[in-house]
């Protein structure tokens, strides 16, 4: 009987262990923030002016899925402040927000090796949020932001981040290509644009086509689509529901997109399986 209980204490004693190691409950419990830009950033400036982007860029995967954005910023009074924005990653345990000495960091040997300053616990997996940059970081060297477990030794996501004077100050053409008809009337023009904080926008101008139930725009792995059969079998990406049938929109595109592959813009009525027309997007001529 002693023998049993000695047993089942180590076993209780293990599993405490593992437990403190792993915190499997977070996969499946977020934690959420929501710090605003206004009065946890802004609100520190002076007078002199208003915040300064330095550098910025988005987010890709790493061992988990990540996405949004991250900027750094000058505050009139010279603080400078990391913002993540529209940021949704896993959580996990002793996670960290590591500003990483190089481009980009791919896998976990780039942070390890490249050298990296820690900029404190990851406030939250999801939501908006602000961290503090020590006054000594050179950011020519510091050059990407990684989301790093420091339990497992993982990266979640890194962010490569592009010097504002090096980044366009407007938006940029990407692609561009007019409507024809397919199932119904469809006119006007499809724009990729990409933005200064590295987004990328999807914009209908002077556009009209049919209304109808359950209208969404996709992006096609095709050259084009003169029919229904190929948007189903070249595959596509569900952008959003059309916001109307006419006027000019603005709709975000997923991060990392490869405009290589999907080459055309369809208005797809998904209840009947109908594609009302299609723009082929032609990149421009460097």
């Amino acid at each position: 009987m002693r023998s049993r209980k000695v047993w089942v204490g180590i076993i209780l004693v293990v599993g405490l262990a593992a437990w403190a190691a792993f915190r499997p409950e977070r996969l499946w419990i977020d934690q959420t923030v929501n710090e605003s830009f206004e009065t946890s950033v802004q609100g520190t400036s002076t007078a002199a002016g208003e915040p300064q982007v330095l550098a910025s860029g988005q987010f890709h995967k790493g061992a988990h899925e990540t996405m949004g954005a991250a900027s750094i910023y000058r505050l009139a009074n010279g603080k400078r402040v990391l913002r993540l924005t529209n940021f949704e990653t896993s959580n996990g345990p002793e996670v960290h927000v590591y500003l990483v000495k190089a481009q980009d960091a791919l896998d976990n040997d780039t942070v390890k090796n490249a050298g990296f300053v820690d900029l404190g616990d990851l406030k939250g997996n999801v939501g908006d949020q602000n961290y503090d940059v020590p006054d000594d970081v050179d950011l020519t060297a510091y050059r990407a932001v990684t989301i790093w477990c420091r339990r497992f030794g993982v990266n979640f996501g890194t962010a490569p981040l592009q010097a504002a004077a090096m980044r366009p100050s407007g938006p940029v053409l990407l692609t561009s290509g007019s409507f024809h008809s397919v199932a119904h009337d469809t006119r006007g023009s499809a724009e990729i644009y990409q933005l200064a904080d590295g987004r990328r926008v999807l914009r209908l101008t002077h556009f009209e086509t049919s209304n109808g139930p359950e209208l969404h725009v996709y992006l096609v792995a095709a050259a084009d689509a003169a029919d229904n059969d190929t948007v189903k079998n070249a595959g596509f990406i569900n952008v959003a529901d059309l916001k109307g049938n006419v006027g000019d929109q603005n709709y975000d595109l997923p991060d990392g997109v490869d405009l290589d592959k999907y080459r055309a813009v369809t208005i797809w009525c998904r209840r009947f399986g109908v594609n009302f027309g299609t723009a082929p997007l032609r990149p421009l001529q460097s």
